[in-house]
């Protein structure tokens, strides 16, 4: 009669909960999680994000200021705002606001393929992330301080 081992399963399991953990996780916390908006400059010439996010410095716990342009995490498609790498949603997106809610949003008017502007709304949380407490997508990171620049 055979021995049954264990380890192959529990070898498994550990595998299988390391993939699908980050999955669960990730959409409960998100960006909104580690980060908190302060404020933004969404103009014909800027358009970023300005956050405070948290740091891994475990020494003081603290929360560093970072600004983001936007332009490199977002593009326009057809009048809708997407999530695309170095997107330039602005050239082709207005009156652009942030939405507070559960999540924190991007909405813009964003030219269609009709030639028209269509209302359009991008969830940041999904789009976002903080690395040692500057904000980041995709490659891209925002700088890093203590606090915002006078004249931010």
């Amino acid at each position: 009669m055979g021995t049954f081992s264990a380890y192959p399963v529990l070898t498994a399991t550990v595998l299988l909960l390391g993939l699908v953990f980050p999955l669960l996780t990730s959409s409960e916390g998100g960006f909104t999680h580690d980060c908190a908006y302060a404020g933004a400059n969404l103009t014909d010439k800027h358009h970023w994000i300005g956050v405070y996010c948290l740091n891994d410095d475990v020494d003081i716990y603290g929360f560093n200021y970072s600004m983001l342009d936007l332009d490199h995490c977002a593009g326009n498609n057809a009048g809708q705002l997407v999530v695309y790498e170095n997107g330039n949603y602005s050239g082709s997106c207005e009156n652009c606001t942030f939405i507070h809610d559960k999540s924190l949003y991007l909405s813009c008017l964003c030219w269609d393929m009709n030639g028209g502007h269509t209302n359009s709304t991008l969830d940041l949380n999904t789009t976002l992330y903080d690395s040692n407490g500057a904000v980041g997508c995709y490659s891209f990171l925002g700088n890093k301080t203590w606090e915002p620049a006078p004249d931010s």
